[in-house]
């Protein structure tokens, strides 16, 4: 019944002013048509026409006075056109009555061909074609749906599938509606003419509103227990069902003022009449629009209370866009019509691309769970994001070209000046949005890798090396890329343009000499910088030490280096003033160490002991992965003042030698206690003036002995 309840509101709408003041009429034609047509048929009337044309035809035409002379052409047809526009539909209000007369007549009429109870039945054999060939499609399908229900959506896999089949069943039953509604019309041969018309308008926006529907269903709200996990654009509940309601109801208003203009069209309404009903019906679109805007769910509106700038930013948001759906009405009405296109276009465009952005990321971006360490995206999701984009642009740059009435085929066959700016336009922006796809992929391609070796593991190895090698590489590698693509593309665009690009490109040349000469030590500093890394000389995480400088590389530009310093600070160094680099960060390093023991200590003893200390720290869970080499003694250095200076040495990984020195030395100073052993030290002996043995000795242990002095460590 939904068929025939939407068709009768229809006919209703169109008739209740016409029937609150006019008795219906048997005649074919309105009487004021038939007035019209009398007069033009009388022969005193035709030889009044003839006479004013010849005189009109004659009487030259003024000149443009001074008063008007200072506003262009364009501007003054404009508001000509403008002026026009709002004078004939302040017309059309007074003459709206009798237009809704002559509809009713022409429906009466039309009606009268096959009777009440021919046109009721028709509605009903209609109505049960539609709805039959539905149910018959639902049954069918029943089993379908239920094995679809009953595929698991824990993966991306699953709920795609899930998400098609839903979506073909929804546009299956669209269709079903839409052939068995079809094949009444051409099955049956009694509708009346007009009325079989406004039946199949009222049918098309019955279709349009149901396909939308479905794809609303789709993108937004899903039915089912996992809609939260099969919702396409990513939302809560509540958003989803928001949106879903209002994005229906904007489709049912457009669909409502198709079928409603196009049924005036056929009842005979005038121009300006119809545009009247278009402009009441957009009235009631734009207060949808603006309420929507109001009441849509978000941060920016439920928190707006706990945060006051907050509250300004989304009281702002929503005066703009209010504003922003009122100029659109505004520029519609008062026939801009090629303005009303231009905006609408462009919030259209900006709106579908940012959705489409959020679904590609929330359907195809990686998990944080990857092995990357953080959520990015891949080389395929921007790809197709940017895809997207670019059919999204030209979609709308060829609905503009429709909209205003622009005929691409006939004006690419064209040769004029402006036709040659606008084909070098459309160029040009195709190119950069060719070279900002390329750009896109290339950037998260080169992202993702540098992700991949951002956290290198402590234990350095071939893999490990490669990866910070690439990671100190690929940055470089990404601000070249940047530069060559946009100086390529905006060469290639002002080409496409018409612009001469030789002469820039030699000019190009000359500025580069000049510029070479005056900046010698700029071109110094990125030549070192090359020279730098095609030799491997560091890498991003590595320590250096170079004259003065000395820190963690942090990150390179074209021209320096950035070292952190381990207190802190961080020391910007041009490439041209390194000089020698040392690198503490390669392969290994060895730690060297001096003990002081006392002349009557048992070096042997002391030898083992060290060994077994060294083994025992090789061992250890969290000190063997970077132990290349144990602790050992390698023996005697020297007989010192106070005792025997002892020469000991250990190998790691780079980095890591300062947390096996600080675990020997407590290690040694613990197993020297407990067997003896004693570390040398200053003493001193005080004798009396006399010569007479001292009354007391006085030690004097100063604690500044030489028993564990690490020495600088040896790197590769």
């Amino acid at each position: 019944m939904r068929v025939l309840i939407l068709a009768a509101l229809m006919l209703l709408g169109v008739t209740l002013v016409a029937r609150a003041d006019t008795a219906p009429s048997s005649e074919q034609l309105p009487p004021n048509v038939e007035a019209l047509l009398s007069l033009l048929a009388d022969p005193g009337v035709q030889k009044w026409l003839e006479t004013h044309k010849a005189a009109s035809a004659t009487t030259p035409v003024p000149p443009i006075t001074t008063q008007t002379s200072h506003l262009s052409h364009p501007l003054a047809d404009y508001v000509r056109a403008v002026r026009g526009h709002i004078h004939g539909l302040a017309r059309a209000l007074t003459t709206l009555p009798d237009e809704f007369a002559a509809a009713w007549s022409i429906l009466v009429a039309d009606a009268e061909k096959v009777g009440l109870a021919g046109l009721v039945g028709l509605f009903g054999l209609f109505a049960a074609a539609a709805f039959g060939a539905e149910r018959l499609y639902r049954r069918a399908t029943s089993g379908f749906m239920t094995r679809v229900a009953q595929l698991d959506v824990a993966t991306r896999r699953g709920q795609l599938m899930v998400l098609a089949s839903r979506l073909g069943h929804d546009v299956g039953r669209v269709a079903v509606i839409a052939a068995a509604g079809i094949g009444v019309f051409v099955a049956l041969h009694y509708w009346p003419e007009v009325i079989e018309k406004i039946v199949l308008a009222c049918l098309l926006a019955f279709i349009i509103v149901l396909l939308a529907r479905a794809v609303l269903r789709f993108l937004l709200s899903p039915p089912g227990k996992d809609a939260n996990d099969l919702r396409i654009v990513p939302m809560d509940g509540e958003s989803a069902r928001f949106w879903t309601q209002r994005l229906g109801l904007v489709v049912i208003i457009l669909a409502v003022s198709y079928a409603t203009t196009l049924s005036l069209s056929l009842l005979g309404f005038s121009v300006e009449a119809r545009e009247i009903v278009a402009y009441s019906l957009g009235l009631g679109l734009l207060s949808v629009g603006i309420d929507t805007v109001r009441r849509a769910p978000g941060p920016t509106i439920v928190d707006a209370a706990a945060d006051g700038e907050v509250l300004v930013r989304a009281k702002t948001s929503v005066g703009l866009i209010s504003a922003y759906f009122v100029l659109l009405w505004c520029l519609w009405a008062f026939g801009a019509v090629q303005l009303f296109w231009l905006a609408a276009i462009a919030i259209g465009l900006v709106w579908a691309i940012a959705i489409a952005e959020r679904i590609v990321v929330h359907l195809l971006q990686q998990s944080a769970s990857s092995g990357i360490g953080a959520a990015t995206p891949s080389a395929g999701a921007t790809l197709l994001s940017r895809g997207i984009r670019f059919i999204l642009i030209i979609s709308g740059l060829l609905l503009l070209a429709w909209a205003w009435n622009i005929d691409l085929v006939a004006l690419s066959a064209a040769d004029t000046p402006p036709v040659r700016v606008a084909h070098g336009i459309i160029s040009a922006v195709i190119i950069l949005l060719v070279a900002d796809l390329v750009w896109r992929v290339l950037r998260t391609l080169i992202d993702n890798q540098i992700a991949k070796v951002r956290d290198t593991a402590v234990v350095q190895t071939e893999e490990t090396q490669r990866r910070s090698r690439l990671n100190t590489l690929l940055p470089i590698l990404r601000n070249f890329l940047w530069a060559t693509l946009a100086i390529v593309a905006i060469l290639m665009a002002l080409s496409a343009m018409g612009v001469q690009i030789g002469p820039l490109i030699a000019g190009a040349g000359i500025a580069g000499v000049a510029i070479g000469f005056g900046a010698q030590t700029l071109v110094k500093d990125i030549l070192s910088g090359v020279f730098f890394l095609l030799d491997d000389a560091f890498r991003v995480g590595e320590y250096i030490e170079s004259g003065n400088y000395k820190g963690t590389v942090e990150s390179f530009s074209l021209r320096s280096v950035k070292l952190r310093h381990s207190r802190g600070p961080i020391f910007t160094v041009p490439f041209g003033v390194l000089g020698a680099v040392q690198n503490m960060s390669r392969d290994w390093v060895i730690e060297k160490l001096s003990l002081t023991i006392t002349y009557d200590s048992d070096l042997e003893k002391a030898r083992k002991l060290i060994k077994k200390i060294g083994l025992e720290l090789a061992e250890d869970p969290e000190l063997k992965a970077i132990t290349i080499e144990p602790l050992k003694m390698q023996g005697v250095e020297e007989f010192g003042e106070y005792g025997v200076k002892l020469r000991l040495k250990l190998k790691t990984k780079p980095g890591q030698q300062a947390a096996v020195r600080r675990r020997a030395l407590v290690m040694i100073k613990a197993a020297f206690d407990e067997s003896g052993i004693c570390f040398a030290s200053k003493a001193i002996q005080v004798s009396s003036a006399g010569g007479s043995q001292p009354d007391a000795g006085v030690n004097a242990d100063a604690a500044l002995h030489d028993a564990a002095t690490p020495q600088k460590p040896v790197a590769a």
